[in-house]
């Protein structure tokens, strides 16, 4: 039995010989690229769930091939060409949001190409999942939840001729074609019973590349993803993942020994030169971090590494021992600078520690990345204001600006739709624009993308007339230098010119039209 690991780029092209890529699998929120039709995507995510799944299916002796089209910049046609060639009789795919509409379409085409069965797994499709079945009758199966052990268990049913009844999680359709939806599959824990994901597999089996996924916040090359846990002790109103895969249960951890296992097999079967841990929070937990610094110093890992955490308990004795470690980069959320925002979207943060957090991580030579949605719940003109200029108060390195995401399922999206206050647009009447799809009481969506859009360049301005700041970039470029090449060195530079020129060749926004359809 042929397993398709399928990961389709989707494109919109624009008046202004731009296209819209859409980014799929893997990300943990709906986003979007703007970028010329030949060009590879300068940011693309590891889709760790698809190769957790592909991992366990290759263990338990099935055939696994992959096909992750948003690196490789694939066409439709491409995609499905290849897609024939592998001779799948299954094939997964998981859809966010942004993308929903598109692999329902082309998901038809797959299966006329191939026959395959056709799997959706994810946190959208957890969402609607017997209605997904309802409407889409070349839609085989929906897996709801945390889903790779669903896959394994689903497969090993299909291959054995079993029952579905005994699959937790799954969605089908029964003998009499009525869509059932069977009781939650429980999460993974321990965790380390996953396999390491199936890297050599991405991005497609004739092509595997570390490289091919990539950051801005790399510094070295190359880099590899990783995950040191999963979930987030925090309850924010936005986050898909948390509410939705982990159902808002406890953060798991993988043990440091496993961790520190897995960072050595990349060293040596890949030759990275730094690792990513992209956790949905990193420094969540000061126990948990220590415990991994202290295995990566017993064991002498000279490798560079970054994390994606919060500031909400970080602490001058964490970024410490992770400096000590070898973190030399971290980014954070900070969301919003007005409390009572923060306060409505249940995020505990207190920002007046941010000033001196990261005054120490900068002392320490960790790299520091800061992230701020406007639009959250509560936003007003006034508090959008004063978070950017928040934003510009501190000594952050980087920043990335987007606008709120109401994903369905989320508290966030729940409130809006009790409050009346999604938009409703026509998906069919979308033009290929950005603009917001929530209502606010005194900002309308266009001023909101048009704000977003040009904050960044606003910020970057702001930052290149700080010596502090200057001063603190040479350092780090030179370490880009040394990690990337004059390659890594050219990339950043050019894409410093597209911003403080407001090109927005390369601007990375959320695509949030396309909630209207759910």
């Amino acid at each position: 039995m042929n397993i398709l690991i399928a990961n389709p780029a989707f494109r919109r092209p624009l008046s202004n010989g731009l296209e819209r890529y859409m980014l799929g699998s893997g990300m943990r929120f709906p986003l979007t690229l703007l970028k010329r039709p030949t060009d590879k995507p300068r940011y693309t995510t590891f889709p760790f769930f698809l190769a957790y799944s592909a991992a366990l299916l290759e263990r338990d002796g099935f055939k696994v091939d992959v096909i992750d089209g948003v690196p490789l910049n694939l066409t439709e046609d491409m995609f499905l060409r290849d897609a024939l060639a592998a001779n799948p009789a299954i094939i997964l795919l998981e859809p966010n949001t942004a993308v929903i509409d598109d692999v329902l379409r082309f998901s038809l085409a797959l299966k006329a190409a191939t026959g395959a069965k056709i799997i959706l797994a994810g946190a959208h499709v957890s969402v609607f999942a017997t209605e997904i079945l309802d409407q889409h009758p070349h839609i085989d199966f929906v897996l709801a939840g945390e889903y790779e052990l669903i896959c394994l268990a689903l497969i090993q049913a299909l291959s054995a001729d079993k029952p579905l009844q005994a699959v937790a999680g799954l969605a089908y359709r029964t003998d009499d074609g009525q869509s059932r939806l069977n009781p939650p599959a429980a999460l993974i824990h321990p965790l380390d019973q996953l396999p390491p994901p199936a890297r050599r597999l991405f991005p497609r089996n004739a092509e595997p590349s570390i490289s091919a996924y990539y950051d801005g916040m790399f510094q070295h090359t190359p880099t590899a993803y990783m995950h040191t846990s999963r979930g987030c002790p925090y309850r924010c109103d936005f986050c898909a993942w948390v509410q939705i895969l982990y159902r808002g249960e406890p953060q798991r951890y993988f043990s440091a020994d496993r961790v520190v296992d897995e960072m050595l097999l990349l060293i040596e079967e890949f030759g990275v030169k730094e690792i990513y841990f992209d956790d949905d929070n990193f420094t969540s937990n000061k126990q948990h971090v220590r415990l991994l610094c202290a295995e990566i110093k017993r064991r002498k890992l000279a490798i560079a590494w970054s994390a994606m955490g919060d500031a909400i308990a970080l602490n001058d004795e964490m970024l410490e021992c992770m400096a000590d470690a070898g973190c030399v980069g971290l980014k954070f959320g900070l969301d919003s600078a007005d409390p009572d925002i923060l306060n409505a979207i249940k995020k505990p943060l207190k920002v007046q520690r941010l000033h001196g957090l990261i005054d120490k991580a900068g002392k320490l030579g960790i790299k520091t990345h800061m992230t701020v949605v406007f639009g959250l719940t509560g936003e007003r003109m006034a508090s959008m204001l004063n978070t950017f200029e928040y934003a510009c108060e501190l000594d952050v390195d980087s920043v990335q600006f987007s606008m709120a995401t109401p994903c369905p399922g989320t508290d966030f999206h729940k409130q809006l739709l009790a409050e009346g206050r999604i938009r409703p647009v026509k998906w069919e009447e979308y033009d290929g624009s950005n603009m917001s799809v929530i209502t606010y009481q005194d900002i309308s969506g266009e001023y909101l993308e048009r704000f977003t859009t040009a904050a960044h360049t606003r910020w970057l301005r702001r930052k290149f007339i700080e010596p502090k700041w200057l001063q603190r970039q040479a350092r780090y470029l030179l370490r880009l230098l040394q990690g990337q090449g004059l390659r890594g060195l050219y990339k950043r530079f050019r894409r410093a010119a597209q911003l403080l020129s407001g090109d927005s060749v390369t601007l990375a926004k959320t695509d949030t039209a396309r909630l209207m359809r759910w």
